[in-house]
């Protein structure tokens, strides 16, 4: 991904159109700065700056998920729907300021998902988390939500990356059954550990 440019390029300033005056100027200049460094020749040196952000901030989500096992917390903060790249002006602006909406942060990091450059990443992505070693703990949210941005917006075939993943859950479910939790795959025993399942 990081190939691609600052998520917030590819907004369309016209919408949505509950976006803030300061907002929409907010974007207008950050656009003329990509612009302006395209102009210089510094688009690659853009790129090679680009930052790994969150939408919303890890107070915020383990605030919200307060109800529930830290792991919970720790999952919703590093799904794809909270990731997005930025260069290091955005990022500032959005962390520092409060002048970019968290609505719109959403709406770039959906979009930076279904840019062509994100398709080999996603695969990726997928395929490191279903068939990762014992340790890796597979994230049931983002391994679906990766699934169905490359058959929705990529045109992907991802059978042969859910079908060892669907046949862990029920591989999983099945040692639950048999109260033998030494069956269940080593990625998966956190979430089956949680207070709600009995091992």
């Amino acid at each position: 991904m990081r190939i691609t440019d600052c998520a917030l390029l590819h907004l369309q300033l016209s919408e949505p159109a509950e976006w803030s005056n300061d907002e929409a100027r907010i974007l207008r200049w950050h656009k003329d700065k990509h612009r302006l460094d395209a102009h210089w020749g510094l688009s690659d040196l853009g790129r090679s700056r680009l930052q790994i952000a969150h939408v919303q901030s890890w107070p915020v989500i383990k605030e919200f998920s307060r109800h529930f096992p830290l792991l919970i917390a720790e999952r919703r903060f590093h799904a794809l729907a909270n990731i997005v790249l930025l260069c290091p002006e955005a990022h500032d602006l959005y962390d520092g300021t409060g002048l970019i909406g968290t609505s719109t942060m959403l709406a770039a990091s959906a979009l930076m998902w279904e840019r062509p450059e994100a398709l080999d990443p996603l695969k990726i992505f997928l395929q490191t988390t279903i068939n990762a070693p014992g340790g890796h703990q597979t994230e049931n949210t983002n391994v679906l939500h990766a699934a169905d941005i490359l058959t929705r917006a990529h045109s992907a075939e991802v059978d042969h990356f859910l079908d060892p993943w669907e046949q862990r859950l029920r591989d999983a479910q099945r040692a639950i059954d048999r109260d033998e939790a030494t069956s269940i795959h080593p990625g998966d025993r956190a979430i089956f550990a949680m207070p709600r399942f009995k091992l």
